[in-house]
């Protein structure tokens, strides 16, 4: 097994999963600031859409239709992870290098 693409999939790992708690947490502060203006949220989500709308008495913001990158960013990642692993499966078996 090669050193190098290991290494390439787990730095890219690295960096998705990083951006994926960067997009879990403006998720968390989008609810947190309607909370604070006295709005309840509401998320509803799709397939790689959600729609966040809030609601106060009888004040109410409609949500749109926007990408869920959470569920993009998770797509990418087992992509990535799948083709690393029939990589991995489907290379030759090398010998190992005689001691010398």
């Amino acid at each position: 097994m090669k050193l190098l693409p290991l290494l390439e999939a787990l730095v890219f790992n690295v960096v998705l999963i990083s951006l994926l708690v960067l997009i879990s947490g403006n998720y968390g502060l989008r609810l947190a600031y309607w909370r604070h203006e006295g709005f309840t949220s509401n998320m509803v989500r799709y397939p790689f859409f959600f729609i966040t709308s809030a609601t106060n008495g009888s004040t109410t913001i409609p949500g749109i239709l926007s990408v869920d990158w959470q569920q993009v960013v998770l797509l990418v990642i087992a992509i990535v992870d799948i083709v690393y692993l029939l990589s991995v499966l489907r290379a030759p078996n090398q010998p190992s290098l005689p001691a010398r």
